[in-house]
């Protein structure tokens, strides 16, 4: 395994392709920023949330000052599917939409990449997105023309804001499917703490889990190298100085401040590494069960499968598990204290954070099917074959519905 314990092994890094502004406040520069790229953007949005808190109208006014045409986007729904984005992309063309802007959360970004996709490869008439990206066998490739994506995340959790993957569901087969290409970088990302502030302390819990899945399963996937792993310990820090503070006090601007740079760390760490197991099984919940939150389906699946993970874990696995033991509470990841018992307290600290959040669940709590889990294992290695390849140890179908179970 590569990384700070290996020596002498290869690796590649995609350095940040992001150019990134950061400050309360930020919003207003969208316009501007946006007018270099295009001179009409398709703004992508969820149904109410910026609406309800005055950002659709502040991002729409700046577009205006700049002389940027717009179009409003505005039916992306969490977990969105092949038509939610096959529709956006209809409208983009019909628009002449050159640069694509994602206003919210992980959902609206990550349909802003897809709709980038179709629409920007689209040669008289729209191109679903799933011809993209089936598991199946996709029959297009995704190349440079997609269009440039802006990004204004509204939380701090997801790492799309800065990242080349996306992850869309097929509603007819059920599958959630994880893509990604190195065309998906958004050219630029707005973070603007007075829009991160408005979350509530709900969805501050469940994208902030999702960061540290990010960050920790970057860390130990098989591809992570030297400098990912930087990024990977930094948020696995500032996530657990700041995300229940975050949770408890959504006004704390230090707090707020530290997760959003957190969430790009991780962001930036996952996508030029890898997700592991968690991921690949996080996916069939949702995409079976589209009203459980992605960062929910993790939070009930997480803890089993790191023990699992830990279980015959060789040397270089154990020392990165208590690396995360010391990056979660705050000592020099240099300290040289290693062996199973430190290795095993990363997993309590994660237990021991789930229930300050108030994330402690099971597949049982989420009323997730259990005559659904050899099918859900099946769509976990066939929609993620690399993260299911990337886990530290090795695993089957057969662990995966056994996990599934341990987990209801």
């Amino acid at each position: 395994m590569s990384g700070l314990t290996g020596k002498g092994r290869r690796f590649k890094f995609y350095a940040p392709k992001t150019d990134i502004i950061f400050y309360p406040g930020a919003l207003e520069v969208v316009g501007y920023e946006t007018r270099k790229l295009g001179k009409v953007a398709l703004l992508v949005t969820g149904r109410s949330s910026m609406k309800k808190l005055g950002f659709l109208d502040k991002t729409i006014e700046s577009f205006k000052k700049a002389g940027v045409q717009v179009v409003h986007y505005g039916e992306v729904e969490p977990n969105p599917t092949v038509d939610i984005v096959n529709e956006g992309a209809k409208k983009a063309i019909e628009n002449a939409c050159d640069v694509i802007v994602a206003l919210g959360g992980g959902s609206s970004i990550d349909t802003a990449k897809a709709i980038a996709v179709a629409a920007g490869h689209a040669r008289g008439k729209p191109i679903s997105i799933w011809d993209f990206i089936s598991p199946e066998g996709a029959n297009e490739e995704i190349t440079a023309q997609t269009l440039p994506l802006v990004t204004i995340p509204s939380t701090s959790g997801t790492g799309s804001h800065v990242s080349q993957d996306s992850v869309i569901t097929n509603s007819k087969t059920k599958q959630k499917q994880g893509f990604g290409s190195p065309f998906l970088f958004p050219k630029i990302s707005i973070i603007d703490i007075e829009i991160l502030s408005k979350m509530s302390p709900r969805l501050t819990a469940i994208v902030g889990f999702d960061a540290l899945t990010h960050a920790i399963e970057s860390f130990f996937s098989a591809h992570s190298n030297p400098i990912s792993e930087l990024y990977s310990l930094e948020a696995i820090r500032l996530i657990f100085r700041n995300l229940p503070q975050a949770y408890e006090n959504g006004d704390d601007q230090q707090a707020r401040k530290e997760m959003a740079l957190a969430d790009t760390y991780a962001g930036w760490a996952d996508t030029t590494t890898s997700d592991i197991l968690p991921h690949a099984m996080a996916h069939p919940v949702s995409g079976h069960h589209p009203r459980v939150a992605h960062g929910v389906s993790l939070a009930a699946l997480f803890p089993a499968i790191m023990r699992f993970n830990l279980e015959g874990a060789d040397k270089c696995t154990i020392e990165k598990y208590c690396k995360v033991t010391r990056a979660a509470t705050g000592k020099s990841i240099f300290d040289n204290k290693t062996g199973k018992e430190e290795a095993s307290k990363s997993v309590d600290l994660i237990e021991k954070l789930l229930k300050t959040i108030k994330l402690n669940v099971s597949l049982k709590d989420l009323d997730v099917e259990r005559t659904k889990f050899k099918l859900m294992a099946e769509d976990a290695i066939k929609t993620m074959p690399e993260a299911i390849q990337a886990n530290p140890r090795k695993v089957s179908e057969e662990d995966i519905v056994a996990l599934y179970e341990q987990c209801y």
